[in-house]
């Protein structure tokens, strides 16, 4: 037998099969690096760094704050959020400036601030009327005697 007769005739496409394959790998690659940069949400965490640079004073506030005895008691029943300001003795707080930043993390640009408003025996409280339906993060922030107590609460809105 001679040796132009063990070939087949489909074994000339070979070399195109290993072409193909790798054609369909980029074609495949291209879409993927098309969609990671055309589809970035923008959650990011501004100024990421200097946040991480001054995390001990973060926690040294945090200590400081459960040191006190101050409490925020928040609650949420759609749509009005209530927060109660206890001061170290367990008596209500009035007096204060209470604001609460609302923040949704998709999509981007829809964060707002409230400022909630007394009610009475350390009782402040807001309608939160979102721009979108779904998982909100109220950073709180209480301003009493020249000390600014905080905390953190999630809430789903309708």
């Amino acid at each position: 037998m001679s040796k132009s007769s063990d070939i087949r005739p489909s074994d000339k496409y070979i070399p195109l099969y290993f072409v193909a394959f790798f054609l369909v790998v980029f074609v495949l690659d291209g879409i993927f690096v098309y969609l990671a940069i055309n589809t970035h949400t923008g959650t990011v965490t501004d100024k990421a760094y200097e946040k991480g640079l001054s995390y001990d004073a973060v926690l040294e506030a945090s200590e400081a704050q459960k040191a006190s005895g101050v409490t925020l008691d928040v609650s949420f029943k759609n749509p009005v959020m209530s927060l109660r300001l206890l001061d170290g003795q367990g008596q209500p707080r009035d007096g204060a400036s209470v604001q609460a930043l609302m923040i949704r993390p998709v999509p981007k640009g829809h964060d707002y601030k409230v400022t909630l408003t007394p009610a009475g025996e350390g009782v402040y409280s807001a309608d939160i009327r979102a721009p979108l339906p779904g998982a909100w993060t109220a950073k709180i922030e209480a301003t009493w005697d020249n000390q600014t107590y905080r905390t953190t609460y999630r809430l789903v809105t309708e």
